[in-house]
């Protein structure tokens, strides 16, 4: 099954929408002092293009200020749901937000990241802890802290909904370099800087290089018997970007940071 898939490895499925070609938009994004290949060589960098966030997100997220807004419903015109007007607008509550955070986790968790905290995602936590807190003042205060941490709770939605704006916005991607895994060592292949995981060729994360983005990867890949060193930029959210489309990233990796050519690209991985 893997291997009737070979083809569309790099290049990534047609359904993706807006997804880089690997042609010559998969090596436009590369410095020029970064190798690619060419008709006289077929070593070198080249793009992966990884599922786009925004295919699985934008449905639910497209829901979740829907059942917001319900939320309000039985509270401002009570008895007029068939079930306790509390559990009705707790449960269109949680509905709304369960709509942003659990697709947010399957996506990233999909994605070549050994990031799993869920603190981290694109959600804004802290205006939705204020109002989580308001919102307690009702009970013991006055009933129009209940409507205070609503307009909160919107805020929070709308900050959340910025954020995650950003990470759908940055094309997720990474750059791979075929390598001899039992001749890698991570001291003589990478330049001064990093912070290295891993001496040897492992199937994770290998060295790491730490940006006001966030932190640029170097891991290590396999592909049936081939293996790879991937080049690619975790947010701070944990999501995979392209590192090259970050321009703090790209402005750190303006010279190459691998020294060793690679071996030949494998034909069969390469798009059809």
């Amino acid at each position: 099954m893997q291997a009737s898939q070979d083809h569309l490895w790099l290049s990534g499925k047609a359904e993706w929408k807006g997804r880089a070609k690997q042609s010559s938009e998969g090596t436009s994004g590369l410095p020029e002092s970064w190798h690619t290949p060419s008709e006289k060589s077929s070593t070198g960098w080249l793009r992966q293009t990884l599922r786009p966030v925004g295919i699985k997100i934008l449905f639910p997220l497209a829901w979740s200020p829907f059942f917001l807004l319900i939320t309000a419903v039985p509270l401002a015109l009570p008895n007029r749901t068939p079930i306790d007007d509390q559990i009705a607008a707790a449960s269109f509550f949680a509905i709304s937000w369960l709509l942003i955070l659990i697709p947010l986790y399957l996506i990233r968790y999909s994605q070549p990241t050994d990031v799993v905290s869920i603190h981290t995602l694109p959600f804004d936590w802290i205006t939705f802890a204020l109002a989580s807190t308001v919102f307690g003042l009702h009970l013991s205060i006055h009933p129009a802290f209940g409507w205070l941490s609503y307009a909160l709770f919107w805020l929070a939605w709308f900050r959340s909904y910025t954020m995650i704006r950003d990470v759908v916005t940055s094309p997720a991607g990474r750059w791979l370099l075929p390598v001899d895994s039992s001749d890698w060592k991570s001291s003589e292949h990478i330049r001064e800087g990093w912070h290295i995981k891993s001496e040897f060729w492992t199937s994770g994360p290998i060295a790491v290089l730490n940006i006001d983005s966030g932190q640029i990867t170097l891991t290590g890949v396999s592909r049936g018997n081939d293996r790879f060193i991937s080049i690619s930029l975790i947010g701070a959210s944990g999501f995979v970007h392209d590192p090259f489309a970050d321009p703090s990233s790209r402005a750190k990796l303006s010279e190459p940071q691998v020294m060793s050519p690679g071996l030949d690209w494998p034909s069969r991985l390469l798009p059809a």
